[in-house]
This record gives structure tokens, sequence and C-alpha cells, in this order.
């Protein structure tokens, strides 16, 4: 009996034991079976490093961080090249600027000649009217004075007389400085009637046929050769002649320069004239061009420099 009492007790021991590890399984889904549970929910392993089971290939991606940086410029970036202007030519105003007549124009007795003459071109003062044949048809003699920054202004009524009804005619001024040297010379070239009426055209342009880089006034020069770079406009197509002439008219070197046809342009010379002084010397650089038609000259420029050894 007593037995059997012991037997029992542990049969209901185990029983109890049961229910409660049941109850245990799954608290929050009772509907399920406890195999239900074992097959859904497995149970997990704790594993090594070593033996972790590889899984897929992980993809490495790049953060960038921008930073602010502070603008900064090195100060030797901040010089920019710089360029050497070439040298420009001088526009100065004609020497002797004729106003009035202008180039061909139809003229009749009187005819009045305005001119501007440059403050460095004043002295003794020639105004003639050189016939087709060469023949002087007017002749003036005078004195101008410098009017030291100012142009001084020629005003001369020209009377002539013609044996035909009309003729080609030459008038020109020309300057002298005081040692008897042409500074300069300019002309017109007019068609001269014994009667009619005046027809008279535009006047030239305000620059003057020569224009210089080099030598400007003053300039001096050593070596025995003066060089020589400008513009010339010619007046025709005869050469033009460059002299350099000495106080006492004596020419001391010369050079002959033959341009391409005149067409109403400037063309750009580069030459040079050998001299020979033993001192210093002042000296008239001379540049002139002949009438092409009639006798005598068309047009002379001038400036003074000095030539050393």
């Amino acid at each position: 009996m007593e037995r059997f009492i012991k037997i029992l007790s542990m049969m209901m021991l185990i029983l109890l034991l049961g229910c409660t590890k049941a109850q245990n399984i799954n608290p929050l889904k009772p509907g399920l079976s406890t195999a239900t549970e074992a097959v859904l929910t497995p149970a997990k392993e704790h594993l090594s490093p070593s033996e972790t089971p590889a899984g897929p290939a992980l993809t490495a991606t790049e953060t960038i961080v921008t930073t602010p940086i502070a603008l900064t410029i090195d100060p030797t970036y901040l010089v920019f090249p710089t360029t050497t202007p070439t040298p420009t030519l001088d526009l100065a105003e004609s020497v002797l600027l004729i106003v009035s007549p202008g180039p061909m124009s139809k003229v009749v007795s009187p005819v009045e000649l305005i001119v501007h003459v440059a403050p460095e071109y004043t002295g003794s003062t020639h105004i003639e009217l050189i016939g087709e044949d060469g023949t002087e048809l007017y002749r003036k003699v005078f004195k101008t004075f410098s009017n030291i920054g100012y142009y001084t202004r020629v005003d001369e009524k020209i009377d002539y007389e013609i044996p035909g009804a009309a003729e080609v005619a030459r008038l020109q001024i020309s300057t002298f400085d005081t040692n008897g040297r042409m500074q300069a010379l300019n002309s017109v070239r007019l068609l001269l009637q014994a009667v009619g009426d005046n027809e008279f055209t535009p006047g030239k342009v305000i620059q003057d046929r020569t224009i210089l880089r080099f030598p400007k006034s003053g300039n001096e020069v050593s070596g025995g050769s003066l060089p020589i770079d400008g513009e010339f406009q010619p007046a025709n197509d005869l050469p033009i002649i460059l002299e350099l002439i000495g106080l006492d008219g004596t020419v001391l070197g010369s050079r002959t320069l033959q341009l391409g046809p005149t067409d109403g342009k400037y063309q750009q010379f580069i030459t040079s004239i050998p001299y020979l002084v033993t001192t210093r010397t002042i000296a008239r650089l001379v540049i002139r061009q002949s009438d092409d038609r009639i006798d005598g000259l068309a047009y002379l420029y001038s400036e003074q420099v000095m030539l050393a050894p």
C-alpha cells in the first residue's frame, strides 16, 4: 500500500512538471503547438568569430565631407605681364600749313594765300609763284616772328599776269634760319586763269608730309652715321633726298631714297646718312622732294641735330 502511494505521488509530480514546461514555450501565442513553435523559432547558436557563416558581400561606401577652404592668392601671380609699346609717330601739324588755296584750285588774280607757320620755323620768309615754264610770276621776302606755343598766320594777296588764258603754276612759301639754310618749304599747284571765277578746293590736311620717329629736334648722335626712321607722304613719284647741312651750308652727308608710287598714303622708311666730322657739329637734317612738272622744289622739311665724331 505504501509503495502504491509513492508511485502515485511520483506520477502526479511528473504530470505537473510537464504542464508547466508546455505553458512556458510561447506564452504570447497560445494557439500554436510546441512542435510548430520549434520550427518557426529555431534556437540561436553562439559561434566564435572564425565560425561565423559567410553572408552577402559588403560594398564600401565613400563618404565625402566638404570643408570650406579660405581663398588665398599668391601675390606673384598678381603681377601681370607688360608690353613695351611700339614708338608712335609724332603727328604734329605741318610746319608750313597752307590753309588756302587748296591743290589745283582754279584762281584769278589776285590770289589770297593763307599760311600758318610753326614757331620753330619762323624767320626770313619767301613767297613765290612759279609759272609752268619756270618763270617767276610773283615774289616777296619778309620777316616772320615766333609766337612761342602759337602758329604765326600769314595772309598775302598775290597779283599775277599770264600771257595766255590759263596755265599751271606752283605757289610756294619757304623760311630760312639765321645762317641762310632753308628750314621748310611747302607748295600747292594751281590753275591760273586770266579771267573767270575762283573755284577753291579744300586745303591740305594738318599733318606734315614728313613724320619722324628718329631723330627728333636736338638729338645727338655719334659714330659717323645718323639713323633715320619715319614715314613720308610723297608729293609725286620722284625720289626724296636726305641731307645733313652744316651751319655754313656745307653738305656733310646725303642719301637718296626711292619710295613706292604716289597713292596719297604715308610710306615707311628706315635708312641712315653717313657723315664725317672731327668735333661736335650742329647740322640740319633736310628731307626734300622736287616738283615733277615745274623746276624747283615741291617740298622740304628739316630738323636740327647734333653730330659727334
